[in-house]
């Protein structure tokens, strides 16, 4: 069933439901009622759902029966549905049904995974009070096509419609649209959340100028700024979600006078100016986000928190607010749960964060916080903290670890010179390890291989870790379908050596595999072919040799593959054709055309380095759609097979320093996606093909030091190219090299160059010459 004709057939449900419940105008259920409750209940044996709540509320009766009400009075209903993935198998019907529909108050279909369009006639419910279709997005196709879709026009009915409507709930669903410069916007509307629905434009003033409670506006693409005077009485918010938009200018005065209001999200947008830190000592303000502004200023840290009485969130973290502390030990509010202030050149670790032990979230990353942290530190949080960022800091050592609670814990890019911490080993519930860009030493735990059933991301990298790799214990990978299984390892730049244990092969989730930079040896483990999900595998600068050919027990190997690099190893024989056959996902990639999506490990971006015109490029985020061979600094020899270019989304081929002989396939040009290829250091003959000069995303390109021969071929790209893209090869002429080609050029030509010298002149045309004029003076002399 297509998933508009699935929405079709849920509403219809609902509404044949309600249409017989409005038929009663008594205090007690009715026998028809009773009827339709049962034939309703019926109706969902079809209905497949993980969590799903079904409540027929009516005025008056504050209980119900779980999950399904069997029972009412009264003539207003409400209706709930909350679940995931709701599959309905009944027909699609039509929804003139809603007409009878004029009993509803209360429509609740969220999470429950579905999409297509919402009808139109479900702007005919004129009783409606409370609306709620959020979060039905298709976590698995995020794309436009699989959300639930309002039209501009639907929406903009129901305000005109819903004229008893408090609640309306319209998160995640896409209307994409503008919003007109007015709006008749009920005034017994308290609750408007559009989170998150792609609206766009000027920031709409009316929204200020009614009696809101909450407004949610936050993750659309509104400009502009907030209105700097509103109606005196609409200063009644208690919730304003304003975050992930474009707006700027300053903060008007009336935000810090909402005597009510709880919670202040204006996180990531572009306002700017200095706010005085006493503007926010409302009692009644929880949660206030600042972060990823433009803001300026100093604020002094503990009378900041020493004010906000009541505050149990603070995130300032890249808002541009500078902090200090005099760490003095005066009182602090305890009941702190989050704090976010990375970038607030915080220089020493506070003093203020040892009363704060229900504290859940800690990030001071990115400040100037140096030295040791201090032994009391391992006590914040207690079993509560779950999240502690310390990264890019100078810190030097650590408190011994108490947080066993804790689901991420970032260490990464200090200077701490110490050996693993083994507390982590008893961490059971840590999803996210990052301890890269440091200086820790020593044998990785045998232990860690205990932790890997529930992380989900590991990065070691850049340290000074020697040994072995660990075995894995367990099945690693048992957690694939609720996301709990590791899909990230990353031990690259260490002192690691022998085999990679292939333990490691349980881990069927994993995503992201980075051994470079290490001592590693042995042959190719090819048993890495049957990871499905493999995005990444990175050998580079180790020890193995030997072939690289799949494992007889792979059938297909890597079908996910889309970056591979085994550069710099000591691998011999043909190029690995099997497998660029079976690389699937380096074929016929569909670029994204919306918002950029990144190669990542959980919320993490996944970083990686790739030599691109000869030098190593640091790259801090890999779009999707990104596809690397990186083969170089090995012993390869043979042809380079023709199925190479089949695999026309690659965007980095590097086969530079190997011996492979014959000419440049003509299927290269193939690769019309390609913007880096280098096939320089080999031993690679005949002439540069026409196609490759064809390829116009071509950005960078060396075929030097080879035996290529004849005119260098003209296209748009090559044009861009200098001479050391074509130098080593003496028999290769034509721009961009100072050799022009003469009229004999395409002439077949010998095999080879030795014994050229172009400055003196003497080539074989010469000896050949003198040869023959030897024979006839022979001649001549012996008649």
């Amino acid at each position: 069933m297509s998933h508009s004709k699935l929405l079709s057939s849920i509403f219809f449900l609902f509404f044949f439901f309600t249409k017989f419940a409005s038929s009663s105008l008594n205090n007690k259920c009715s026998k028809q009622q009773s009827e339709a409750l049962l034939l309703f209940k019926h109706s969902l044996s079809s209905i497949n759902y993980t969590t799903i709540e079904l409540l027929a509320i009516c005025d008056g009766l504050d209980s119900y029966y779980h999950p399904i009400m069997m029972s009412w009075t009264g003539t207003q209903v409400q209706i709930a549905v909350i679940g995931m993935e709701l599959l309905v198998t009944a027909p699609p019907v039509t929804l003139s049904v809603l007409t009878f529909s004029n009993s509803l108050t209360h429509l609740k279909l969220s999470v429950c995974g579905l999409s297509g369009q919402v009808p139109p006639d479900i702007t005919l419910l004129h009783k409606l009070v409370s609306l709620d279709l959020s979060f039905n997005s298709d976590l698995y196709h995020p794309s436009s096509k699989f959300s639930l879709q309002l039209r501009p026009r639907v929406f903009i009915n129901m305000f005109r419609n819903f004229t008893h409507l408090e609640e309306l709930l319209l998160d995640d669903v896409n209307i994409s649209s503008v919003l007109p410069t007015s709006l008749n916007i009920s005034s017994s509307l308290k609750i408007l959340s559009l989170y998150n629905t792609r609206l766009q434009g000027n920031l709409p003033p009316y929204f200020f100028n009614l009696h809101f409670l909450d407004l949610d506006l936050g993750y659309n693409q509104f400009t502009g700024n907030i209105p700097l005077k509103i109606s005196v009485n609409a200063t009644h918010f208690t919730y304003l979600d304003l975050s992930s938009n474009k707006l700027n200018g300053t903060l008007p005065s009336w935000l810090f006078t909402s005597p009510s209001l709880e919670g202040l999200f204006l996180s990531d947008n572009m306002f700017c100016g200095k706010v005085p830190i006493e503007s926010f000592s409302l009692p009644s303000l929880n949660s206030l986000y600042l972060d990823f502004n433009n803001f300026s200023g100093e604020w002094e840290l503990d009378t900041l928190l020493s004010s906000l009485t009541n505050l149990e969130s603070l995130a300032l973290s890249y808002s541009g607010f500078s902090l200090t502390t005099k760490n003095s030990n005066h009182y602090v509010n305890p009941r702190f749960r989050e704090i976010q202030l990375a970038a607030c050149k915080l220089k020493v670790f506070p003093n203020s964060f040892r009363a704060m032990k229900q504290l859940e979230v800690l990030d001071i990353s990115s400040n100037e916080i140096h030295g040791q942290i201090p032994h009391w530190a391992g006590e914040i949080g207690g079993n509560e903290l779950n999240r502690l960022n310390l990264s890019h800091n100078s810190i030097t050592g650590l408190p011994q670890f108490q947080w066993y609670g804790l689901n991420a814990l970032y260490l990464d890019s200090n200077l701490i010179q110490e050996p693993f911490p083994p507390s982590i080993c008893n961490m059971s519930n840590l999803m996210y390890l990052d301890m890269s860009n440091n200086r820790f030493g020593g044998w990785i735990p045998q232990c860690f291989g205990k932790i890997t059933s529930s992380l989900i991301m590991i990065d070691l990298g850049n340290n000074s870790f020697q040994g072995t790799i660990p075995n894995i214990y367990g099945d690693c990978g048992a957690g694939r379908l609720t996301g709990l299984s590791l899909r990230g390892l990353i031990l690259n730049g260490n002192q690691l050596e022998g085999e990679v244990p292939i333990s490691w092969s349980k881990c069927q989730s994993l995503e992201v595999l980075d051994f470079g930079n290490n001592h590693l040896n042995g042959t190719f483990p090819g048993w890495l072919g049957d990871l499905p999900y493999l995005k990444v595998l990175v050998l580079k600068s180790n020890n193995f040799h030997g072939h690289v050919q799949p494992s007889a027990t792979v059938h297909s190997p890597f079908p996910s593959l889309r970056v591979l690099d085994l550069s710099d190893n000591r691998f011999v024989g043909q190029l690995p054709a099997k497998y660029f056959q079976s690389f699937n996902s380096m074929k016929n990639v569909v670029k994204s055309n919306t918002t950029p999506k990144y190669l990542s490990v959980g919320p993490e971006k996944y970083s990686i380095v790739v030599t691109v015109k000869g030098v190593n490029q640091y790259f801090p985020q890999i779009l999707v759609d990104y596809t690397i061979i990186d083969l170089s600094d090995n012993t390869f020899e043979g042809q380079i097979p023709n199925v190479i270019g089949g695999l026309n989304s690659l965007i980095v081929l590097n086969l530079s320093h190997n011996s492979l002989i014959g000419p440049i396939p003509h299927a290269l040009g193939n690769l019309t996606e390609i913007e880096s290829l280098d096939l320089s250091w080999n031993q690679l003959s005949g002439e540069i093909p026409q196609s490759l000069a064809d390829i116009k995303t071509l950005e960078v390109l060396n075929l030097s030091q080879n035996l290529l021969v004849g005119h260098i071929p003209q296209g748009p790209q090559f044009t861009t190219f200098e001479g050391n893209s074509f130098g080593g090869n003496p028999r290769l002429c034509g721009t961009p090299l100072l050799k022009k080609c003469g009229e004999y050029s395409h002439e077949p030509q010998l095999e080879s160059d030795e014994g050229f010298d172009e400055e003196s002149g003497f080539t074989w045309e010469v000896v050949m010459l003198a040869y023959g004029c030897g024979i006839i003076l022979g001649l001549v002399i012996g008649v």
